[in-house]
């Protein structure tokens, strides 16, 4: 009878279980893709950072010979006197000796000091006769000037400075000074070729300097019609200004010899002979020519 209307009996208690099993089985296989989904994921791909790193470029060195003591002029070159040593390619020229064959049987032409690359004005072949032709090119004379203490610029003009001759002369009737050499090299003073000054060291009276053959003969010839007085230069002035200058009393007094001659206008009377034969005379006045008949009016 209840069956029949509807009631609640043990047919509704097996719909129930069926909807259990049923959650069951969904939530069984809910959990299982969320394990394999877990378990079986892929793994993260890595980012693959590029480094780039800058090669520095290679300095290019190259072997250059370097004395490794003192090397005086004239002394033969030996190869116990030098090593060999690595320096950057950019900065060797090719008058840098590289190995000691390229100079066998040469002479040291100047003093040489160690620790630098040796180059090839420092060697020559001939065999110099003492220290002081060592040091005089082709070319090139060595002269002899006596100085004293105010002409050798108080024993300053050593080996090794620069110096300019100055001749002390009379220049159209008036004294006057002329610079004749500029930028002459002294190669000794009293025979000493050391350029370092010592305390108590007298004042040279004489001084070598080198020059150029036709600058030799300027100190000749002057020495023999004036005095000569060295002038110091600096380390750093190496040029030459406008040579053969010349400074007289007139220089000296500046303007004032100019004003006292348009005072005192020279005058004269000037012959000259035309291209007819013809002679005509003229009148200097003002310092200008005058026709003597047109002065005479």
């Amino acid at each position: 009878m209840t069956r029949q209307f509807g009631g609640f009996g043990p047919p509704r208690q097996a719909d129930r279980a069926k909807v259990l099993v049923l959650f069951g089985l969904v939530a069984v296989c809910l959990f299982s893709a969320i394990a394999f989904l877990f378990l079986y994921r892929p793994e993260p791909k890595e980012v693959t950072k590029t480094v780039v790193v800058e090669k520095q470029a290679e300095i290019k060195m190259v072997d250059v010979l370097v004395p490794i003591q003192k090397v005086d002029a004239g002394t033969p070159l030996e190869p116990a006197m030098f090593r060999r040593e690595a320096r950057p390619q950019v900065g060797v020229t090719n008058r840098v000796i590289k190995d000691f064959e390229e100079i066998k049987g040469t002479y040291a032409r100047s003093l040489i000091v160690p620790g630098q690359p040796l180059y090839r004005d420092y060697v020559t072949n001939v065999r110099p006769t003492n220290a002081l032709t060592a040091n005089i090119p082709e070319g090139f004379r060595a002269v002899t000037i006596r100085v004293d203490a105010r002409s050798g610029v108080e024993g300053w003009a050593r080996p090794g400075a620069k110096v300019d001759v100055v001749w002390a002369s009379r220049i159209r009737g008036q004294p006057g000074v002329t610079v004749i050499v500029q930028n002459a090299k002294v190669l000794s003073a009293e025979r000493d070729l050391d350029a370092a000054t010592k305390p108590g060291q007298p004042v040279p009276s004489t001084v070598t300097l080198l020059v150029t053959a036709n600058d030799a003969n300027k100190i000749q010839l002057a020495t023999t019609t004036g005095s000569l007085s060295l002038s110091l230069r600096g380390d750093n002035d190496p040029g030459k200004g406008v040579s053969g200058n010349s400074i007289t009393v007139d220089d000296l007094l500046g303007g004032q010899k100019e004003v006292e001659a348009q005072a005192a206008p020279a005058e004269g009377v000037v012959r000259m002979k035309g291209p007819d034969g013809k002679i005509s005379e003229f009148t200097l006045r003002s310092g200008k020519l005058v026709p003597a008949r047109e002065a005479n009016q």
